[in-house]
């Protein structure tokens, strides 16, 4: 989006959002306590309200509703799986030749054809095919009926072996409801699941690795051998866990007095707001649900996940509670929003910043108890951005999870933050300015000045930027949108023609789109999408399938010729070319496309450039012979584009030094030249730009950083403590607790320690690590670029530029400057290049000047006195001799900060492509984070906060786990009704039963486990086989026998094609699919019959367990004293459920 356009209207879902300043803090007030500058800044920086109460908390329904869900859940649990034990072995032990629904279920999701047009419909041939579809595919089943008898007389003997399980199943059911379901075929036990709830996982709980949560992690293709970098391994979900109660009201949280699709339309706003998309689930759900949810289920799920959202994002000054999260699910998903919530608040989706905590209550005598329990501590190491958002964000989590910490004995541990500095910010530095100019701003009268040393400009509100919440809706603090209008002056002094800029701004932008077909291509994650009219009509969806994902996938992998499941429902990699450039921040605009469409001669003429004499139209732009060369950079191939277009137009000094000076643009955004940056890698976070308009914070970007130090309470920061060693323990070496020692002794112990120090200290290895860092790690330090970008900032008393224009530009000359060779260009271009009119945000009149690329180097080694004199000189030219010195200059040298070392990371021709996810990866106790450790946004101020967060939820689940997942996650519909009626008159000597029998159940699975699970059913059909391998092949057929004027194929129309496929071939044809039918049921035989033995085994071992328990711990109530009025009572109706669209019958207009 260009930043001259309007952002996109969102009034009708932003009305409740509240982003005023009135609840903020003052944020002027609280940067009067300017920070004193250290001499290490000396040496860089060298002189020339209330929280309202939450209307939508949710109410509960008394003492009489506690329970009902972990009661129903518990008996659930045994009787699940018992029912689709049941089901599997009828399945399994009727007619083995006969189509099975499955089989009918694969041959639909594998020849379903689009849906046709009304056209279609008037087609006479195509209705005389819909009339013979069931026909012919009947016919072609019939004759695949032929499989030997051997495979039928297997699963007979199978079926006898089952029956010996029967009393086994009768002895150890656990009783739903107070009564033990005595058989598992039976019609009650079918009966008591309505449709698939949510299956028990058929994977034990174990470590996962999660996909980045913005970023696939490609290797490149050159890589010769594979690294031996250990993977941070992250457990998704545990099956057995406590069920939690919750006295929640079902979708109490969602509003009665606006229109489902209202509400629809807000949740998916707030999604987007939160980087995630609202019709898919991010790769961590999908990996944290597949074993839990259907397809069918996603669709509710995104639902209740983007309505989570929705209450954050209307107000996130204040905390979303566990409560209010249940809230927007009905009672069945209670399970499933709860372990949402969990994921959304570690992962800091939500929640996160300087937020209210307005359910956080301290215990009475809290004190005392806390002197009992243990506290462990967590160092933080720099006070940057990363590093006090990833403190904020493990004070904040801290809070809402002190209950489990009280679980394990322990406090929420303490934070400490560590700063070197004499200030906070790190790279982000408002420095204070001396000088009170003439033409001061009144409205920062009694308010401190300061200009930019650092980070400055916010690159957009919209689509997900966390800043966005700390700025406006938290800390309220004021900023000033900029607005790209760009006057470029040339080296005499007057503005370049405004259509010269844009014909040399076209063939940069074309010159990239041509490079950018040599960047590294990375595999996108998997994208398990809900049902997007469903979701934008706020319903849930109607069923509940009959798979769990992850059943699903692999049932589909078990096909022949199927991808496996990493690589199912993965969609096709999207190139992005680059179509424009940020004249604010250098970065270039990115959007779905095919790279160098057209020759390079066509699109000169196109961009309006006149052809060369003797060019012609087959000439083009061939950049293989720079790619193929040895340390080929995006540099030198983009040097070598722009020479061979030399050949097809003419260009002049004046064209090379504009097109310079958006190279130049393009070293801002990186930080270096841009022969030091990877050609395939070079803008690996193409597609995670924000939009909406850049701003610059009003008072400082600085003041971000107070308010993360402040707000809501002080955290713990220790300034002026530079860090000499920390010793940490490895996962191999348990050696205590972490040391970090300062330079003056001065030592503190820690139970974990998060670095966020700069890459390019790193890069110093002025720190000692012990045990030495290991060489994956060493190695990608090594590879990651570190640039500098430096300023130039000039205070003045006056206004002399144009007070409208937020920047201008000026063209630099080479030392030859008459020349039109590309390579003379590399030294000036960058050299105040671009200037930035800041005087609405300092409140003096101020401009502060570029340094970039090679001049941005250069600057760590030249002399104030000589770089003021140069700007002066330069401003003189375009303005007037009468320009004069500054009042106030400053100069910046990032380079020679020691606790920087340079301004921003960049991808450096040796970067590989997952270099920044390995830069992340812990390290024992020692964890990671920075702008050079998130590889979707790097270089970045936002980019570093998020890295903060995401450090601060691999410190919790390091300390509490991962997040656990009930089984099944979500309730029958039928049996939590059954369960509700029988709440009321339940006896008590039947709960004291319940338990007991949940005891045996645990105590059963402690010592021998799972009972062994079925297994799936493969393929057993030959007709089947045939039509899954011959689908393309009937396709083609299809569309080329299909009439003129039908586009679109009728219904089923490969399908019946694959069954005359079938019914012509001959015996020789069939054989092979018929042999694969055949050894798939003789491999279902076996597979079912080995379940059978070890079914035996378990039912044996579980007998004689629960005698030997039951002999120990007798049971508190006997059987048989329970009368028959006690068991479960009749089975309800079914019921039709209740979606987003509806209110249990009432009105939501």
């Amino acid at each position: 989006m260009d930043l001259d356009s309007p952002s996109q209207d969102d009034s009708d879902v932003l009305s409740d959002l509240d982003m005023s300043s009135d609840e903020a803090p003052d944020f002027y007030g609280l940067s009067r306590q300017a920070d004193e500058e250290s001499d290490e800044d000396d040496e860089a920086f060298e002189e020339g309200g209330e929280v309202p109460e939450d209307d939508d908390e949710p109410i509960g329904l008394g003492d009489a509703f506690l329970g009902e869900v972990d009661v129903a859940s518990e008996s659930v649990n045994a009787t699940l799986r018992k029912t689709h034990e049941a089901s599997e072995d009828e399945a399994a032990l009727g007619d083995v030749d006969e189509d099975s629904e499955d089989d009918d279920e694969v041959l639909r999701d594998v020849n379903e054809a689009p849906e046709e047009d009304d056209g279609d419909i008037k087609d006479t041939d195509g209705m005389l095919e819909d009339a013979n579809e069931v026909s012919e595919v009947n016919s072609a089943l019939e004759d695949a009926d032929g499989a030997p008898e051997d495979a039928d007389q297997a699963l007979q003997d199978v079926e006898e072996a089952l029956e010996v399980t029967n009393e086994a199943k009768d002895v150890l059911a656990v009783p739903a409801g107070g009564e033990a379901v005595r058989s598992v075929s039976s019609p009650s036990a079918l009966t008591e699941l309505s449709e698939l709830s949510s299956l028990s996982s058929n994977v034990s709980s174990k470590a996962t690795t999660p996909f980045d949560a913005d970023a696939s992690r490609g290797t490149s293709a050159d890589q010769s051998a594979p690294r031996a970098v250990p993977v941070h391994q992250t457990s998704f979900y545990q099956n057995e866990v406590e069920r939690l109660t919750f006295n929640v009201r079902p979708k109490a949280s969602i509003p009665r007095n606006i229109s489902s699709q209202r509400y629809a339309a807000e949740c998916i706003w707030a999604a987007e707001s939160s980087r995630l998309n609202p019709f898919a689930l991010h790769p961590e759900e999908y990996l944290l649900f597949r074993h839990h949810i259907s397809h069918a289920q996603v669709t509710t799920y995104l639902n209740i996940r983007n309505g989570i959202l929705r209450q954050w994002m209307t107000r996130p000054s204040v905390n979303v509670t566990r409560q209010a999260a249940i809230g927007c699910a009905n009672a069945r998903w209670f399970d499933a929003a709860s372990v949402c919530y969990d994921w959304l608040v570690r992962r800091g989706y939500i929640n996160f910043g300087c937020v209210q905590f307005a359910d956080s209550k301290k215990a009475p005598n809290g004190d005392q108890q806390d002197a009992q329990r243990k506290r462990r501590t967590i160092v933080v190491l720099g006070a940057g951005i990363s590093g006090l958002g990833c403190a904020r964000q493990l004070e904040g989590l801290g809070t809402q999870y002190a209950s489990q910490f009280h679980d394990q004995g322990e406090d929420p541990p303490r934070v400490i933050v560590l700063e070197g500095r004499s200030r906070v910010g790190g790279r982000v530095y408002s420095r204070e300015l001396k000088t009170q100019s003439s033409e001061k701003n009144p409205q920062f009268e009694g308010k401190r000045l300061s200009a930019e040393m650092g980070g400055m400009i916010i690159t957009g509100f919209d689509r997900g930027n966390p800043i966005n919440i700390l700025v406006r809706a938290q800390l309220g603090i004021p900023y000033h949108a900029l607005t790209a209008d760009t006057t470029i002056y040339d080296n005499n002094g007057k503005p370049v023609d405004m259509v010269r800029d844009l014909l040399v701004e076209k063939l940069y932008n074309d010159c990239l789109d041509r490079v950018s077909e040599f960047k590294h291509k990375s595999q996108p994650s998997k994208l398990i999408e809900g049902k997007r009219d469903l979701i934008e009509d706020g319903r849930d969806a109607p069923g509940d399938g009959s798979k769990t994902i992850m059943q699903a996938e692999e049932a589909t992998a078990a096909l022949p010729h199927a991808p496996p499941v990493s690589l199912q429902s993965v969609p096709e990699h999207v190139n992005m070319v680059p179509v424009s450039s940020d004249k604010v921040t250098g970065r270039v605009h990115t959007q779905p496309g095919v790279p160098a469409t057209l020759k390079a001669s066509e699109k000169a003429k196109l961009m309006g450039w006149d052809a060369k004499a003797g060019s012609t139209d087959s000439d083009n732009v061939d950049l293989n012979d720079a790619v193929n060369q040895e340390g080929a950079t995006l540099g030198s191939v983009l040097d070598y584009a722009v020479s061979q277009y030399k050949h097809l137009i003419d260009l002049t000094p004046q064209d090379f030094r504009l097109f310079n000076w958006h190279v130049a643009n393009l070293e801002y955004s990186n930080a270096t030249n841009l022969h030091r940056l990877s050609l395939p890698l070079w803008d690996i976070d193409a597609g995670n730009e924000w939009e909406g308009h850049h701003t610059m914070i009003v008072g400082g970007y600085q003041s971000v950083a107070r308010g993360l130090v402040h707000c809501p309470e002080p955290l713990d920061v220790r300034t002026n403590f530079p860090v000499k060693s920390i010793k940490y323990r490895t996962e191999a070496l348990n050696n205590g607790p972490a040391i970090i020692e300062c330079e003056d002794g001065t030592v503190v112990e820690a139970d974990t320690v998060v670095c966020t120090i700069p890459l390019g200290v790193l890069k110093q290895n002025s720190i000692t690590f012990d045990p030495p860092l290991p060489t994956w790690k060493t190695g990608v330090v090594g590879r990651l670029g570190f640039g500098i970008l430096n300023k130039v900032v000039l205070i003045y008393d006056k206004i002399f530029w144009e007070p409208d224009r937020h920047i201008f530009g000026v063209l630099r000359d080479p030392p030859n400057r008459h020349s039109t060779n590309q390579k003379d260009y590399g030294v000036n271009r960058g050299r105040f290049f671009q200037w930035f009119n800041v005087s609405n945000t300092t409140g003096v009149p101020c401009l502060i000047a570029l340094m970039a690329g090679d001049a941005g180097f250069e600057t760590e080694h030249s002399s104030n006195d000589i770089l003021v004199a140069e700007a002066t000189e330069i401003l003189r030219g375009v303005f007037g001799s009468d320009v004069p010195y500054p009042v106030e200059a400053m100069v910046t040298r990032w380079g020679s900060d020691r606790f920087a070392r340079g301004s921003y990371s960049s991808a450096s021709p040796e970067m590989q492509p997952d270099d920044y996810d390995v830069m992340a990866r812990p390290i024992g106790n020692l964890f990671f984070a920075g702008e050079h450790t998130i590889g979707t946004h790097p270089a970045t101020v936002h980019g570093a906060y998020m890295s903060g967060l995401r450090a601060a939820s691999e410190v919790l689940e390091a300390m509490l786990g991962p997040i656990e997942v009930p089984t099944p996650l979500v309730l029958p519909k039928d049996s939590l009704l059954l369960q509700k009626r029988q709440e009321s008159a339940k006896d008590p000597r039947k709960a004291l039963l319940e338990a007991y029998e949940l005891e045996v159940w645990h105590h059963l699975q402690s010592h021998i486990g799972h009972r062994p699970v079925r297994p799936s059913k493969p393929p057993g059909n030959a007709y089947m086989l045939f039509s899954r391998d011959k689908f393309e092949e009937a396709r083609k057929l299809c569309e080329e026998n299909r009439k003129p004027g039908r586009t679109k194929s009728a219904p089923n129309e490969v399908r019946v094609m694959t069954s005359k496929m079938w019914k012509n071939a001959s015996p020789d044809e069939r054989k092979p699919y018929e042999d694969q039918a055949t050894e798939n049921k003789k491999a279902y035989a076996e597979a079912l019959l080995r379940h059978t033995e070890e079914s035996e085994k378990w039912d044996r071992q579980a007998i004689a367990l629960r005698a030997a328990y039951e002999k120990e711990n007798p049971k508190p109530v006997d059987d048989e004293k329970l009368t028959p009025d006690e068991g479960p009572g009749p089975k309800h109706r079914r019921v039709r459920p209740v979606s987003y669209a509806e209110d249990r019958g009432e009105d939501r207009n």
